[in-house]
């Protein structure tokens, strides 16, 4: 049985996560299992996720998925090297994954290679890594010039979030030495955060600004119908939208009790820790204090993980790989995979909350910080009679035992 590997998301799931299932369903093979490594309740862009992961990992089992899984949630806020390490790692590490399939938009499998071989030219960017963030630049850009000035065409890739990513995954497949065999498939519809839909493949962000302003009945035409019922549902349950402005008086109460130094812990002992700190005293809202904290070398989505890291207290020290295997929902093929996964994966596995108090000692304490974070996430539900805690002991996977797509 072939199983690919995919790091996902889908927040929420929309007509562009089928489009790539079914592109890599059509290379594969119909038989073909899918393991999604899923992000938690929080996203890379620094946020909450606008719907609660199970219901995330249900829609994506009803619409092809076999199998997810939760990405570790230090890995959930880092930026691509971090989240793709974590995501890389944990596929790794369930030792029956056969390949990876990602969607790129240069979807060039060499030169995708080629440009993360650049990137880690045994430290020879170094020097005009760190003149090139001297001068404002963020990291991002800033490795993006220095493998232009060796490669033009391998350094253009940065300039495309979804290329960044590629990049990152096959660095850590690389670094792994890891036999998971990638695929590049070429994203398809809206770019990574436009507001306008194309042939019907909407940008997660702009389905995310739907729902904030209320319009759900917007999103039915760009979600597959089986995302789009278990968003209606859980939408009617006051389960969703999730909001981070719900948060806002909790997350500045405590923002304003940390120094310049407790925020460095938190990943950013580069000087932003000080234009963080002036920001949270002076402005009175999370949005307010990131616009003004943001620079060309301080990228909005870092400022927001930073933060989000300091209110859950989630150092930075905390590596992005994964101490356990959290299982999200369960698709057609998921039994068949979960028993292999048994055989070959070194990891502790929970599917059932039972098995998170079975735990050893030594991974207690990530255990502790996965389920406050989810106590802090279900604050923002819009249901005043949901905000309850302890959900991380309590729910259990979806079970689909077939696609209705």
């Amino acid at each position: 049985m072939k199983i690919c590997g995919i790091i996902a998301e889908y927040n929420p799931f929309h007509n562009g996560h089928l489009h790539h299932l079914a592109q890599t369903r059509a290379l594969l093979g119909p038989d073909t299992a899918f393991v999604c490594a899923m992000s938690s309740n929080y996203v890379q862009r620094g946020d909450l996720a606008i719907l609660e992961k199970y219901h995330r990992a249900n829609a994506a089992v009803q619409c092809g998925a076999d199998l997810v899984v939760e990405m570790p949630l230090s890995a959930c806020l880092w930026s691509a090297s971090g989240f793709a390490w974590g995501g890389i790692s944990l596929l790794h590490a369930l030792g029956c994954v056969t390949h990876l399939s990602f969607g790129a938009e240069q979807a060039d499998l060499a030169l995708l290679q080629r440009a993360s071989a650049l990137s880690r030219a045994d430290g020879s960017h170094a020097q005009s890594l760190r003149q090139a963030m001297a001068g404002g630049l963020s990291y991002a850009a800033a490795m993006q010039q220095a493998v232009q000035a060796t490669d033009p065409a391998a350094g253009a890739l940065f300039a495309s979030p979804n290329n960044t990513l590629a990049i990152e995954y096959l660095s850590a497949l690389d670094t792994l030495g890891s036999a998971i065999q990638p695929l590049a498939i070429p994203r398809a519809g809206s770019a990574h955060d436009s507001d306008t839909p194309q042939d019907g493949l909407p940008s997660a962000s702009y389905l995310r600004s739907l729902l904030a302003r209320g319009e759900i009945d917007a999103c039915r035409a760009l979600m597959p119908p089986a995302s789009f019922a278990v968003l209606q549902q859980a939408t009617q349950q006051g389960e969703a939208p999730v909001l981070r402005a719900a948060l806002d008086t909790a997350m500045l109460a405590h923002l304003r009790r940390l120094t310049p130094a407790d925020l460095a812990g938190y990943g950013c002992s580069d000087g932003l820790e000080y234009r963080l700190w002036e920001a949270i005293r002076d402005q009175t809202s999370f949005a307010a204090v990131c616009t003004a904290a943001q620079t060309r070398r301080y990228p909005l989505a870092r400022v927001r993980r930073v933060l989000l890291r300091a209110w859950l207290g989630l150092p930075q020290s905390i590596p992005p790989e994964g101490r356990y295997v959290r299982v999200l929902a369960i698709g057609p093929r998921g039994r068949a995979v979960l028993r292999r996964m048994k055989e070959t994966c070194p990891l502790p596995l929970i599917v059932k909350p039972v098995a998170s108090r079975a735990l050893a000692d030594e991974l207690q304490p990530a255990l502790a910080r996965d389920a406050l974070a989810d106590d802090l996430y279900a604050l923002a539900y819009p249901q005043p009679a949901l905000r309850v805690g302890g959900g991380h002991f309590r729910k259990t996977p979806y079970f689909c035992e077939q696609t209705t797509e």
